[in-house]
């Protein structure tokens, strides 16, 4: 019999682009359950819009929408038998909770995903009324699964239970290959993800002039969405750099271009950093990481690269480059980031040890 789940969390409408990481290894991870054989039931998280007040109503009603689609779809579809929740957590955990509850009512077995990075933050800084109700969450569900190994210590201290890691992963069957670089090609540096001061372009953009300061021959590709008027204000202020502003790209030309570069700057200080899709992507492309220590950034990059401090100026960013560039450790540890995503963060190994994890939460009476 194939396995049928109900899947929650935040989904793009059918049609529509992922929004951020989050959206995105949501869609890759149903889309390998469905070719898989496992049927999946989509529940799509309320993305409401306009003021304070009308986003209010609109989260109000998205979560009473989904609670009764819970209901609907248990009762519709005897065969399903798990309800994974890839939770926000934080000012939507009590609704989380409701619908986790809901789902038990019906008869699934629950799982919550603890998906992004910033579990920890949050749980020391919302008070003791949140951490009472995140515990109460986690332990009420029959798996918690986490996207970072950050997490298991807490995840078992908190439920008494093993956490499941379920990381972000990219399809690796179907990668175009690496471009063959010439010992005359320009060191290249690329950035890839969201055009905002917090995710580091400013950084990204400094390090590439401290390093064509230094005499060396330097690069730097920006793909993203951003702010016009951020985007506009870096290309007049970093004119000398010789930025190549590329916007947003389909995935296909990003894993080109990534396959093109040397480096994948990341100098991330977002709050809710996770495991990032970019970096997975980068690193499965050969194109070695140089991060901050932010989110899983560190976990997900071991051996193969380097991750700076989390307060970090471009200069650091700079010496760390340099420092990799002039000994020669490129080559080995472009091949080893390639290596270290096909072991770890495939799609094909990630969403078989969640399906078998399916079948073996199925089987728990």
């Amino acid at each position: 019999m194939k396995e049928s789940i109900l899947f929650c969390g935040p989904i793009p409408q059918p049609g529509a682009t992922p929004v951020g990481g989050y959206e995105a290894c949501n869609v890759r991870t149903i889309e390998a359950l469905r070719a898989g054989g496992t049927v999946v039931h989509e529940l799509n998280y309320p993305v409401p819009k306009g003021s304070p007040l009308a986003k209010l109503g609109g989260y109000l009603r998205g979560y009473l929408s989904l609670y009764r689609k819970i209901a609907h779809v248990s009762q519709a579809s005897p065969d399903a038998r798990i309800f994974h929740l890839t939770g926000l957590y934080k000012q939507f955990t009590a609704f989380e909770i409701l619908l986790m509850w809901q789902a038990r009512k019906h008869g699934l077995k629950t799982i919550y995903d603890i998906r992004a990075g910033a579990m920890h933050k949050h749980y020391a800084r919302l008070g003791p009324l949140y951490r009472w109700l995140f515990c109460h969450l986690l332990r009420g569900a029959d798996q918690v699964m986490i996207e970072g190994m950050d997490y298991a210590q807490f995840v078992e201290q908190t439920t008494y239970r093993r956490a499941f890691y379920l990381p972000n992963h990219i399809d690796t069957s179907n990668l175009p290959p690496r471009i063959p670089l010439s010992a005359s090609t320009p060191l290249r540096l690329v950035y890839v993800g969201r055009v905002t001061l917090e995710k580091g372009v400013a950084t990204a953009v400094q390090t590439a002039g401290l390093l064509q300061a230094n005499g060396l021959a330097c690069e730097i590709s920006i793909i993203g969405p951003g702010d016009k008027k951020l985007i506009d204000d870096m290309v007049r202020d970093y004119a000398d750099v010789g930025v190549q502003w590329l916007g947003s790209l389909p995935a296909t030309q990003v894993l080109a271009a990534l396959g093109e570069a040397h480096i994948f700057i990341f100098p991330t200080r977002h709050l809710g950093e996770g495991h990032s899709n970019a970096l997975t992507e980068a690193m499965a492309m050969g194109c070695v990481p140089v991060a901050t220590d932010n989110g899983f950034n560190r976990t997900v990059i071991g051996d193969c690269g380097v991750v700076v401090p989390f307060d970090a100026d471009a200069s650091a960013y700079a010496s760390a480059i340099l420092a990799l560039w002039q000994k020669k450790h490129w080559s080995a540890l472009s091949t080893a980031a390639m290596e270290r995503t096909r072991q770890l963060f495939s799609t094909e190994q990630a969403v078989s040890r969640l399906q078998q994890a399916y079948q073996d939460l199925s089987k728990v009476s």
